[in-house]
């Protein structure tokens, strides 16, 4: 991503709604889905980090570890105090392999041109009996300038994002759809946009008022709990879970 976007991201993950959910989520999906680990802290690694906020939330309760290979983004994310190595995915991932309890890859693998290769490295870090956890932007109908300037390849359907966790040695344990309850107004914003050409191609993200900023919050973040529980029939992201076996 271009640096702009870091300094955005920085700047917005503390307080924009859908960063905030979105960390409380795969947190209540990470304590969900790890298995008790033998003696101090469960391992976490998180590839492709970005600012590390998600390092940050999680580094009380577990030892952690991100991997990103933007300068940019592992200075912003060692300003919050966070353990980041460089490396690049699939090939250079500076970390042990068999070593880690959970590896986190949160909309990682849109920006890669080898997606399967990298959930293959990214399952050689586990332990036997860890977990993946994964999200995506969903639908290629949705694909807008700002998937462009994020330097995504593609967003997914849910038959192509299934197929990465199909590979030997890995059982794909949860797959839904993310972000479904403002899927409506969100997909409309986005078509909206596509017809009349408003779509924004640089740094786009504003926190809304403190009501509405906390309101959208909470009804993104009461997704968590539902997830491979009850049935999501779209959404704006893909999440999956998938366990080394």
């Amino acid at each position: 991503m271009n640096r702009e976007l870091y300094a955005e991201m920085y700047e917005m993950e503390q307080r924009h709604w859908w960063f905030a959910a979105k960390h409380r989520i795969v947190a209540g999906l990470l304590r969900r889905m790890l298995r008790p680990s033998s003696g101090g802290k469960a391992r976490v690694a998180d590839l492709g980090c970005g600012c590390g906020m998600m390092l940050h939330v999680l580094e009380h309760d577990y030892d952690v570890i991100g991997v990103d290979s933007s300068d940019q983004a592992i200075e912003f994310a060692r300003q919050r105090g966070v353990r980041v190595v460089a490396g690049s995915f699939p090939e250079q991932i500076p970390l042990e392999k068999g070593a880690f309890d959970a590896v986190l890859m949160l909309d990682v693998l849109e920006h890669l041109d080898d997606d399967a290769a990298a959930v293959n490295s990214a399952a050689a870090l586990l332990r036997p009996g860890g977990i993946i956890i994964a999200t995506v932007p969903a639908y290629q109908w949705l694909w807008s300038k700002r998937d462009e300037h994020h330097h995504h390849r593609r967003r997914y359907a849910k038959a192509r994002f299934r197929c990465l966790f199909g590979g030997p040695g890995l059982k794909l344990e949860m797959l839904s759809y993310l972000n479904t309850f403002l899927f409506p107004l969100a997909a409309a914003a986005r078509l909206a946009s596509k017809v009349f050409g408003s779509g924004a191609a640089t740094t786009d993200l504003r926190v809304p008022p403190v009501p509405v900023n906390a309101i959208l919050r909470q009804i993104f973040a009461c997704e968590g709990p539902l997830l491979g529980r009850l049935p999501m029939p779209f959404g704006l992201s893909l999440a999956a879970a998938a366990r080394r076996i």
